[in-house]
């Protein structure tokens, strides 16, 4: 199969996994999103990476730091030390549960170690995947993109595309809450067990209730739709009973966006079940509800840029059905880093094994300024 520099997400099998049972098992493959993190390849460029094993030089706002990184299986590692020590973020081990809590602003991200990886619970938000995990001569080491991916941070090669410096950038998090809901519901022909978000703490408590309202409402509306068919379309095929699963992740909280990548799994018999995703892009100030053109207006030709990137990286890849033209008028998107994550739903363009094709792009390459 031929390489190619946009991510494909195995959430659909995690999920699956995990509704089997199994927890936080890892897969191999790409995590639930894309990571155009530590330099990684946006959908018109690529970089070279250090391998496994070598190790990294870490940077912040381009000074270097005490303690060194090393290159992981997917991104690279750094020690909690420097988290703690030289990022000034807390970090705090509960030896009865074998637990790390991290905490930037109202963020909370506590990490549980086990052999595939430390698992991650963000606001009480149970994560899809772990998180690689190393000890390296007696210390801790976890993947930059627990930084990157929840703590504000983005991350760069040194400019010659070489590796061997990461340079961490911190950005300021939006001052507002969030936190985690849970529904489940056990009936005879089905187990349902959601996740949604709620934020707290804006200025507008109109548009914290808009807000709100629109996450609960789509929860609700989930549960609801998973039951009516649990119960009008039984038996099984194979006599188990139905499972569904709603969860979230927070992609981007800062600069008066906040965005997020809900998915939604369900499980009604024969060789595996089926995911859906949505991002949700809201501006804080309204709590509106923002469309990728909304969120590029400062470039609206950014067609012209994505559509023939996108066009180039799927027709490399083996297995492509054929078909794509462009993104169309309203595509599914998620802000990621310093930028957007445009992708498609499993069997748009590729076979169910390559999950979520999703292609990101830099704000400064897609000509906008953030």
């Amino acid at each position: 199969m031929k390489k190619f520099a946009f991510r494909v997400g195995c959430a659909v099998l995690a999920i699956g996994i995990l509704a089997s049972g199994l927890g936080g098992m890892r897969l191999p493959g790409t995590p639930v999103y894309a990571e155009p993190a530590q330099g990684s390849p946006s959908a018109t460029e690529q970089v070279q990476k250090p391998k496994a094993g070598q190790p990294v030089q870490v940077t912040l706002k381009g000074k270097p730091l005490k303690q060194q990184g090393v290159m992981g299986e997917e991104a690279v590692l750094v020690p909690l030390e420097l988290i703690r020590k030289s990022l000034k973020i807390p970090v705090k081990f509960n030896e009865k549960s074998n637990t790390y809590t991290l905490k930037r602003g109202n963020v909370v991200v506590q990490l549980q170690p086990t052999e595939t990886g430390a698992k991650a619970v963000v606001d009480g938000s149970t994560q899809v995947l772990p998180y690689e995990w190393k000890v390296i001569d007696g210390r801790p080491y976890v993947s930059v993109k627990v930084l990157t991916d929840n703590l504000g941070y983005t991350s760069e090669w040194n400019k010659d595309g070489t590796g061997s410096l990461l340079n961490l950038i911190p950005h300021r998090l939006n001052d507002i809450k969030i936190s985690t809901r849970n529904i489940e519901k056990a009936i005879p022909e089905a187990s349902i067990k959601v996740q949604y978000p709620q934020v707290s703490g804006l200025r507008s408590k109109e548009a914290e209730m808009k807000i709100n309202t629109l996450l609960q409402a789509r929860a609700d509306t989930f549960v609801q739709k998973s039951l009516k068919e649990a119960k009008e379309n039984q038996p099984s095929p194979n006599g188990s009973p139905y499972e569904y699963i709603g969860n979230y992740t927070v992609t981007y909280n800062r600069g008066g966006l906040l965005s997020i990548l809900e998915q939604t799994y369900a499980y009604t018999g024969g060789a595996h079940g089926i995911s859906f995703r949505e991002g949700l892009t809201f501006r804080l100030s309204d709590g509106k509800l923002l469309t990728l053109d909304e969120v590029l207006r400062a470039n609206p030709n950014f067609r012209n840029i994505v559509d023939p990137a996108i066009a180039k990286q799927l027709k490399q890849t083996e297995g492509y059905f054929g078909g794509f033209e462009t993104i169309g008028n309203n595509p599914d998107y998620y802000l990621k880093d310093n930028g957007v994550v445009i992708f498609f739903q499993l069997y748009d363009y590729l076979p169910y094994v390559f999950g979520f094709p999703e292609f990101y792009f830099s704000f400064p390459e897609l000509g906008i300024k953030k």
